[in-house]
């Protein structure tokens, strides 16, 4: 009987989905006994570690962001260690997020809406948060938008308070409207929104906010709903305890598991079309109102007082693609959101798009995600 403690916070969502995979992983496996971290309430939690698991050591750990984190590092039983603030640790196997991917899928993001002003507000102190920051404005740079703007850490911010000033409500003042701001996590986004409100300044009407980590409780109790990116935590924890598994079976070396982002879970934050010119808007608000429907690119032109010929090209020149490349986008969006949210069965979704048969939506979706409907849903489906 193999040992396994867990040292893993539940309080927010992110560690929840990690338990999940792990569960997931060892819920066939009877010859794990498990010791979970007790809840911050309990008396002396989180402050003896011993005292999760005796006299003895467990045969293997898993870590996530724990007080405790330096003294497991030099256990010498096999580990798999996330932590926030360090990442990568020398010897020992990590899980660290995506954070390049995750800052070039923000850029895009903000580009398919139409924005032209752009922001990112994270942590100097944080390594992650700089990569997201670089990825963000080179994305940004490699579709002619220009670069981002970054704002102090918060640390800096607070000693701006104490001169009597508000770094962040300034900051957001001073940006161009409308703008976007892509904030590193879902708490500097909420920050960030709380800032806005006391300014005075309309979200996302004059600014729209993104966060990171899709905390559904952390985004629905924000005023307005954020959106945010959601990061693959599940499968994190999968990886993590399968990883552990085998190390506990004498697989020697360290190894590193990526928590790579999912998709953005869009709310009112962002729910904004920000394009300047009227004719490609009444367009874009056409194709919104409509892409669920079997529309052709002379559908959308008849609802602008353009030719199709100026209309594509206003079109690419706002939003860098195509009308029909914004019809399939909605298209896929909305698929992914059914595939993965409900349990709607997929000839059901195909007719949700008005496919004449499920043969031409799987087609259509193969060739889009490379994935079947069906391989979709097993791979990223939360009702299951």
């Amino acid at each position: 009987m193999k040992r396994v403690l867990l040292t893993i916070d539940t309080s927010r969502d992110s560690g929840r989905k990690f338990l999940d995979g792990i569960e997931s992983y060892i819920s066939i496996r009877e010859n794990w006994e498990v010791c979970l971290q007790p809840p911050n309430y309990l008396p002396g939690s989180g402050k003896n570690l011993n005292a999760w698991f005796g006299s003895s050591p467990p045969d293997g750990m898993i870590c996530r962001d724990s007080p405790h984190t330096d003294r497991i590092i030099r256990m010498k039983i096999p580990k798999v260690i996330n932590d926030t603030v360090r990442e990568k640790i020398r010897g020992v196997s990590s899980i660290y997020t995506d954070s390049e991917e995750i800052g070039a899928m923000a850029a895009n993001y903000f580009i398919n809406r139409g924005f032209i002003n752009y922001a990112y507000c994270g942590f100097d102190k944080m390594a992650w948060s700089g990569k997201r920051l670089d990825s963000f404005a080179a994305t940004l740079r490699q579709n002619g938008c220009g670069g981002a703007s970054n704002f102090e850490s918060w640390e800096k911010e607070l000693a701006k308070k104490t001169r009597g000033k508000h770094g962040l409500n300034e900051w957001v003042s001073s940006l161009p409207k409308p703008a976007c701001i892509f904030a590193c996590n879902d708490d500097r986004g909420m920050e960030v929104i709380q800032a806005c409100k006391i300014c005075g300044i309309r979200v996302p009407e004059e600014i729209a906010v993104l966060g990171v980590d899709n905390d559904e409780l952390v985004c629905g109790l924000s005023s307005p709903p954020m959106s945010s990116i959601e990061l693959d935590f599940y499968k994190a924890g999968f990886d993590a305890a399968a990883l552990l598994d085998r190390q506990m079976n004498g697989e020697t070396g360290s190894s590193e598991i990526l928590v790579k982002p999912l998709r953005v879970y869009t709310r009112r934050s962002t729910d904004i079309i920000a394009v300047n010119d009227g004719e490609v808007v009444k367009a874009l608000v056409f194709i919104r109102d409509n892409f669920r429907k079997q529309i052709q690119v002379s559908d959308v032109v008849k609802a602008t007082n353009l030719s199709r010929r100026m209309l594509e090209l206003r079109f690419r020149e706002n939003l860098k693609k195509s009308i029909m490349d914004e019809v399939q986008r909605l298209r896929l969006e909305y698929a992914q959101k059914l595939l993965t949210n409900t349990t709607y069965p997929v000839y059901q979704i195909a007719t949700e798009l008005e496919y004449t048969d499920i043969e031409h939506f799987a087609r259509f979706f193969k060739r889009m995600t490379a994935l079947t409907p069906t391989e979709y849903r097993r791979q990223h489906s939360t009702t299951s």
